[in-house]
């Protein structure tokens, strides 16, 4: 499985936990994670390959040149650094043809395989929603997107890396960036929306994008932790507070912790 995870020093740690995670769930897979990033040090990459089994994982580290970034507009919200993301067509090998993109600040909690082999139907992406009905009508003004379309987070995307090669262009997303520079409240993951939110599958977020809002919001599915350990497959920490900073509100966090703790063995991460 190709997996796209992009970040800077900051979210080092954050991300050996999620491989962890990846490496414990998926104990029978063989990945190549592509780590983007503009400044980490060897010593951040020997951190990051300390926490995968190197024997089914190729780390495969790409520096982002400025040069990619060179006619990139710059707003409040948005930096330079947050277009790896949207770029991932420019410096991701040809020969990789979908690819899962996942936060740092998340966990995996078991086999990710149905999100990774998804049927694309011909679409560029398959993302979960994290919003409530009257904001998807907001969205579809500020986007002129379709009804049938859902806001999705880009924390965790299935990429069909073939079609986006052959549809969107590093200049069509600065133009888009420049001409839609007001309505850009969340960065990237609105230009995201803006270019895709016509061309994506949406996947179950209770399943593949679970964060605090949500499980808020599906009080009813989501009852308690027992449902999530049976059911969820990806969760998101994406708020504010971060599980391992000072502040934290929510039942998740002990998810985080647990893979925090645990060693590279399946059978050292107990419900």
């Amino acid at each position: 499985m190709n997996i796209l995870v992009t970040l800077d020093s900051n979210y080092v740690f954050p991300l050996t936990v999620l491989l962890k995670s990846l490496m414990i769930t998926n104990s029978e897979s063989e990945f190549d994670i592509y780590v983007a990033h503009s400044s980490l040090t060897e010593e951040d990459f020997e951190k990051i390959k300390s926490a995968v089994d190197l024997s089914r994982t190729r780390i495969h580290p790409i520096l982002v040149s400025a040069g990619i970034l060179e006619n990139a507009p710059v707003l409040k919200r948005i930096t330079k650094e947050t277009y790896y993301r949207l770029l991932m067509t420019d410096y991701l090998p040809q020969n990789v043809d979908r690819i899962l993109y996942i936060d740092p600040d998340t966990v995996v909690l078991r086999d990710i395989s149905p999100l990774y082999n998804i049927d694309f139907k011909g679409r560029t992406i398959a993302a979960a929603g994290h919003t409530k009905l009257f904001i998807e009508d907001l969205n579809h003004l500020r986007f002129r997107t379709g009804k049938e379309s859902r806001y999705f987070n880009a924390g965790v995307m299935m990429v069909n890396l073939q079609k986006m090669r052959k549809n969107v262009t590093g200049e069509m997303i600065f133009s888009y960036v420049k001409k839609n520079r007001r309505w850009l409240f969340l960065a990237d993951q609105d230009v995201l929306n803006g270019l895709f939110g016509n061309d994506m599958i949406p996947v179950d977020e209770c399943i593949w994008n679970l964060d605090e809002k949500t499980v808020i919001y599906n009080r009813r599915r989501v009852k308690d932790l027992k449902w999530v350990e049976e059911n969820t497959a990806i969760v998101h920490f994406n708020g504010k507070y971060k599980p391992w900073k000072d502040g934290y509100k929510g039942m998740l966090a002990p998810l985080w912790f647990r893979f925090r703790d645990a060693e590279l063995s399946p059978e050292k991460v107990r419900k």
